[in-house]
């Protein structure tokens, strides 16, 4: 069955069912330890079954629909890579000196201006946490791949 003749949420059922495992299993794709096919195979037999494939119960077996798969795991790892190397260049992640009281109070203006606060005690965000949380916050500009437990810092408030 192509990918092409499913309806629209179940499309982006699959997509997000497959990002989410790539995700998990994304060092062990990325080195070459853990196969593409068998991969798929793994994430279509896996109990218990998503909602889409409980629809489209034939799509498990389908050997198009596996290698469709592939393809759009192996543009994901690409565009993943891509992400890491961009983050990587630009991103010291080597930064691991927590902010000074001053950049401590500006962050925490910002989330609280925001309407966000932080669930942790400030002294303990490193320089660059501080610069992606203020980047996400102020720009919605969205935290790099690997970086989104920082996520986890902040909370909106009610």
């Amino acid at each position: 069955m192509k990918v092409g003749n499913l309806p629209d949420q179940t499309r982006m059922e699959v997509y997000n069912h497959i990002k989410k495992n790539v995700r998990k299993y994304y060092k062990g794709l990325k080195n070459g330890s853990l196969k593409y096919d068998f991969f798929v195979k793994t994430v279509l037999s896996k109990n218990p079954k998503p909602k889409w494939l409980t629809i489209y119960p034939k799509l498990e077996n389908d050997k198009e629909f596996q290698k469709y798969l592939i393809g759009y795991i192996k543009k994901e790892i690409e565009r993943y890579a891509q992400i890491e190397k961009t983050n990587h260049a630009t991103h010291h992640l080597s930064n691991t000196e927590n902010i000074k009281i001053k950049e401590r109070h500006e962050l925490k203006t910002i989330l609280n201006n925001h309407g966000y606060t932080l669930s942790i005690p400030a002294k303990f965000i490193t320089y660059t946490e501080s610069g992606y949380l203020k980047e996400y916050v102020q720009n919605g500009t969205p935290i790099p791949f690997e970086w989104e437990r920082i996520l986890n810092y902040i909370k909106r408030t009610t």
